[in-house]
Formats: structure tokens, sequence, C-alpha cells
């Protein structure tokens, strides 16, 4: 069964679902809804509909939600904040590789082969395929044998496959002295093959395909670069425990790759989650939700598997989650970036660097090869900070030929699709989703008058959606449904705006309740980490399950992505690098 069944089905009120309910959930297989299946009074409505039973009124809804974004490109007038340094609408606690990091962890967790608002509604291609969260399976795909096309042969004497492909960058004028070293993904052209060359003859082979797990972690430069460093992470590591080998001889060498990759990623994984947990978590999360989820044995509210950990094809992602409150990372996005101490570049350009926008001038050249003090704070560096978190989004994302229109509305951009996804997946309305919350936990509700007060967030939701009628041309009929009906993607951007004393430096407290029982119930279901126990002991553990030596005792305390830079920057040789790494 796709829903999964719950302790307690009758406080869900699953009788009330209707057969359209159940052929829809059986269609999606991999999502399931926070806190269980809202019943059809619990449904998010446009102008009193419900859009999952009605495909008839989907017309309106696009227009609503077109007209919302629209309001939403009104720029936000942030109070400033207490770093001088920082221009009001920057976030100088979220550095900006945290939102791409972010990006990161969503591939982690979905992966649909077509986004729901271009579907127009739920059915197979919405499926979600993956079936173990947060286990770098963006990273690391089917392993070497079920995705060898991503792994590169260890040696020259040694044709088994545990280290991760990486490509050359390339020098967009001379070459110097220090060559050209391995620090983009693997790219490579679709030579002999059907389909159109994209070469510039004489000049360049279109390399159009990358060699990754995941397509969409070439995305764009700095995702593909984020995807590299993790790779070169996990080269460094299979380098450590390789040294601790004995010399296995040709009949040995597959057990002893066998043994070297499951150690490696097992390694990988365990530095990713203290990261995410210590580090991401911390900086993006509500500071009261964050103080009831970091602890060792938290006490969640949505929690359909076993404490244990998630059976095989068993684990669901909420669309609260994937289609609602996790989007709040769109708004993180800068308009420019910093690559690196030579290089600025504006956010379109940064979009369409990838195989498949731009494979003539692929593999990346130096100007967009990340120096990564630039993207998180370094021994003092002054990073890229991301922007605060509220309903607007950066005029990049609005990119026609990366986001472009695909509906009667001809609105381009990721905001558009994001209401629009959301408004088709069947969620819990912001209304009934915070009285189911408040009737499990009524003290996540009662620290937010947003949260406790209905009338006042209504009142709050019009006065913001009538504050800027040159945008989006909303009408009253309009103002009167948002203001009563939020979007949960949008509310989730307004909730952090709204929050005293914090203005969009993290999410608020809905926000951060959806984000932290699935990250953290992801964690919480994988055994090696469940506990929260240190790192080194995690390390030991995963050293002890292949060699009789701790192989591992050499790596520090990782607890940040800063740290992890570091450890990669040392173990890859990359101190001197040219560009530079650090």
């Amino acid at each position: 069964m796709v829903v999964q069944k719950v302790a307690d089905a009758s406080s869900f009120r699953t009788s009330e679902l209707d057969t359209r309910d159940s052929a829809y959930a059986a269609t999606t297989p991999g999502f399931r809804h926070f806190l269980g299946t809202p019943a059809p009074s619990q449904r998010f409505r446009a102008f009193g509909v419900d859009p999952l039973g009605s495909p008839s009124h989907h017309a309106k809804l696009r227009g609503l939600m077109h007209r919302l974004s629209r309001r939403m490109d009104a720029a936000i007038k942030w109070p400033p904040h207490q770093v001088r340094s920082a221009e009001h609408w920057e976030n100088p606690f979220i550095p900006s590789g945290y939102t791409y990091l972010l990006q990161f962890i969503a591939h982690d967790l979905v992966h649909s082969a077509i986004p729901l608002s271009v579907a127009g509604g739920l059915g197979g291609g919405t499926a979600n395929a993956r079936r173990t969260p947060l286990r770098l399976e963006t990273l690391y795909g089917s392993g070497p044998v079920g995705s060898p096309h991503i792994y590169a042969l260890d040696a020259p004497n040694d044709d088994r496959r545990t280290k991760l492909r990486l490509g050359r960058m390339r020098w967009k004028e001379n070459e110097p002295a220090a060559g050209c070293p391995f620090r983009d993904i693997a790219r490579t052209p679709a030579e002999n093959v059907t389909g159109i060359d994209r070469s510039i003859a004489g000049v360049r082979v279109a390399l159009t395909e990358a060699l990754v797990a995941d397509p969409r972690n070439d995305d764009h430069a700095v995702m593909s670069q984020l995807t590299a460093l993790f790779a070169l992470l996990h080269n460094g590591l299979i380098d450590i425990i390789r040294r601790h080998e004995g010399n296995a001889g040709p009949n040995g060498q597959f057990g002893a790759a066998y043994k070297r990759f499951l150690c490696a990623r097992e390694s990988l994984i365990a530095i990713y989650h203290n990261i995410l947990r210590k580090d991401l978590m911390r900086r993006v999360i509500h500071p009261a939700i964050y103080a009831v989820y970091d602890g060792p044995s938290p006490d969640f509210i949505d929690r359909p598997h076993s404490a244990t950990g998630f059976p095989a094809g068993d684990w669901e992602i909420p669309f609260e989650f994937s289609h609602g409150a996790f989007r709040f990372g769109h708004a993180m996005v800068r308009p420019e970036y910093q690559i690196n101490d030579l290089s600025l570049h504006d956010l379109n350009n940064t979009l369409e660097k990838s195989s498949v926008n731009d494979p003539a001038n692929m593999p990346l050249d130096e100007t967009w090869m990340v120096q990564w003090s630039r993207f998180f704070e370094i021994n003092g560096s002054t990073p890229n900070f991301s922007r605060r978190i509220g309903p607007h989004l950066s005029d990049g994302l609005g990119n026609d030929q990366i986001f472009p229109a695909f509906d009667e509305t001809g609105r381009v951009g990721l905001l558009y699709r994001d209401l629009l996804g959301a408004g088709l997946a069947g969620m819990w309305s912001v209304d009934a989703l915070i009285a189911e919350i408040g009737s499990r936990r009524p003290r996540f509700v009662a620290m937010s008058r947003l949260l406790a007060d209905r009338d006042y967030r209504a009142d709050q939701l019009r006065k913001w959606l009538a504050a800027a009628p040159a945008y989006g041309a909303l009408t009253a009929e309009d103002i009167e449904t948002l203001s009563n009906e939020p979007p949960l993607p949008f509310f989730i951007l307004f909730e952090a705006m709204r929050q005293p004393q914090a203005e969009g430096l993290h999410l608020g407290p809905l926000g951060s309740i959806i984000v932290s029982e699935v990250v953290f119930g992801a964690l919480a279901g994988d055994p090696r980490c469940a506990d929260g126990g240190s790192l080194a002991g995690q390390l030991a553990a995963i050293s002890r399950e292949f060699y009789p030596a701790n192989v591992l005792q050499n790596i520090p305390d990782i607890s940040s992505m800063a740290q992890l830079v570091e450890f990669t920057t040392e173990i890859a040789e990359l101190q001197h690098a040219v560009p530079a790494f650090l």
C-alpha cells in the first residue's frame, strides 16, 4: 500500500476518503502526506474548490497561481540586521554554499521523472524513485556494478572501480605550468550515436553527457562543483583506506575493492549526516524547533515507519515537504555569485552552465572553479551570503530558457511551477495542518501568533497581498481566497519573513516542523546515526565491519561544511591548486 498505515488511522479521518483519493494515492508511489492523508475537507482549496477533485477547475487555479507569482515578483523591503557589512536582503548567518547543499539534499530525497506542475496532475510520471533517504544515492547511484559509467578504474593494475569519475577543467586562455587538474565532474561527447551534433566544427567537441548518478547534479555550475567536491572527498577516503590494505593478490582484488568501496561510502554518509544534523539544520531551522529535534531521541509526530529504520522500498516522502516546505531554498538563491577571487557571474549565466545547456563550452573553465571559502566561512573568509527567506525569488529563477512556459498562462520561471505543483498535490490546507499539529503538539503552535491566531494570520496575509497592487493584479476575490487558503510553499516563505527578531534569517515554526520531521526522521531511520553519537565512534564501527584495524582513525570530527572542505583540500592535495580550491 502506497499511503502507509499508521497506528491511529482514525485520527486522520481516512474513512472520509473517496475513490478518487484512493486512485491518486495508488499512482504516486514514493510519496505520502505529512501526518497522514488529509480528508477532502482538510485539503487545499482555490476559490472554495478542491483542485484534486475538480480537474475542470484547474484553469482557474493556474490563473490564481500565475497572479500570486506576479505579486511575489515585488522585492521585499527587509529591515536592517546586526551585520552592517551585509546588504539588507542578505542573510549573514547562512553562506550561500548551504543553498546548494539544500538542493543536493533535495536530489537525495526526491527523484521524479516529470515535475507535477508540468504533468498537470498526479500519476506514474510524478512517482518518487528514491527509496533510501539521505544515503547519497544521488552521488553513488547503484554503485560500481549498477552504475559503472560514474566510476573510474582504480589503478593501472586493478580493473576494479571504486573511485567516482572526475573530469579535467578547461583553461579559457593559455594553460599554465600547473596543468589541468581534475576539478570538474566527468563529461563526455555522445559519439557514434543518433542525435544532433552540438559541437563547434574545428573548435571544440560538445560534451553533452554528464557522467553523474543524478543528471540534476549538473543543473548548473555551482551544483556540479558541489558534486565534484563530494566526489573528491570519496576518492580521498578510498586512498586512505587503500593504504591500510594488505597485498591481496590477483584473486583477492574483487573482495578488497568491495570492502574498500563500502567502507568509503559508509564513511562519507556518516560525515554527511553529521553535517546535516550539526551544521545545516542548526542554521535553517527555528532555534526552538531545532532544540526539540536535535536530541538523541526526538519525539516525532509524523512516524508512519518503525523507529528501527525504513524497510527497503517502503520509505516515502510527504508532499507537504517535497512540494511545500522544502521549496524555501529557492528563495535563498542570490542574483550573482563571486565564484572565485577573479570571477563574478550572474545567476542567469550560472544556471546555463551545464552539459545540457552549454555543451560546447564544457568542461567548466577556470572562471567556474569554485573557491570554497567564497561559499562557506573558512578561516575568517567573507563568503557569498544567501538571500533572506521570504516570498520573493531572484530574477534569474525566471529564466525563460531554463524554466520556459508550459501552459496557457505563458508564465515562465520556477516560482509559478512551485505554486502550481503545490496546488495540484492534494496537500493539507494551511489551516488544517496547523490544527492537526496543534492537536498533537500544542506548544509548537502556541509559540507563534501567526499559527495560533487564525484571524491574525488571515489579516496579515490580506495586508501583504494587497500592499503592491502594481504586481500581479490580484482581484479582491483573489486576495480573499489566498489570505484564507494560502498555498503551502508561499505560506512557508511568508511565515519566515514575518518571524519576530528573525525576519527571513531562518524558517518559521511551521516550516521548521515539517523540515525537521522529514530530515531528522530520515536520520533516525538510519541505525548508524540514529542516536546522534560521535562521528569518531560511527567511523570506528564502520571500519570494524570491514577491517581488523581502525583504518579511519585519522579522520577528524567533521561537523560543518567548512571542515569538510578543509579536509578534502588536504587529502586531495589541493592546498596549492590553481585556481584556488580553498
